[in-house]
């Protein structure tokens, strides 16, 4: 096995298990705290927009935008084809939004103490490359 993969899978499930510590305080899955961040980062979407994004089924990310809508985090916006719905912030989730990122940010820093921008860089690059890589 490639150490590069091994060292990725290593690393996985602390970082799910701390940023879910983070955003656990908020009453926040790390699944929500990405739905939010992408509609509020990238803008309103699709639940297919969605599962092709983070390559899951679209029932995940149904059932996931649900339970922000009873949050009421997010509301949903039907487009000419009623079967299209397009998922948008609240003010409610905005605000969520930003509280939340705070959180992550500090947590994120904290677990970049030592590592220059450059080598942030370098993974990010490579590991856009195996984003690329692995939707072929």
């Amino acid at each position: 096995m490639n150490s590069m993969f091994a060292k990725f899978k290593i690393l996985q499930r602390p970082y799910a298990n701390g940023l879910q510590e983070v955003l656990s305080p908020f009453q926040m899955s790390e699944a929500q705290w990405g739905l939010i961040r992408y509609i509020f980062e990238v803008g309103p979407a699709t639940n297919s927009e969605i599962a092709l994004y983070w390559s899951v089924e679209k029932p995940s990310v149904t059932a996931l935008a649900q339970k922000l809508i009873d949050q009421q985090l997010i509301y949903v916006v039907y487009g000419t084809d009623k079967r299209k719905k397009v998922m948008h912030l609240t003010e409610n989730g905005i605000a969520k939004y930003q509280q939340l990122k705070e959180a992550v940010h500090t947590f994120q820093s904290s677990l970049l103490e030592g590592i220059t921008k450059e080598e942030c860089e370098i993974v990010e690059k490579v590991l856009e490359k195996l984003q690329q890589n692995i939707r072929k």
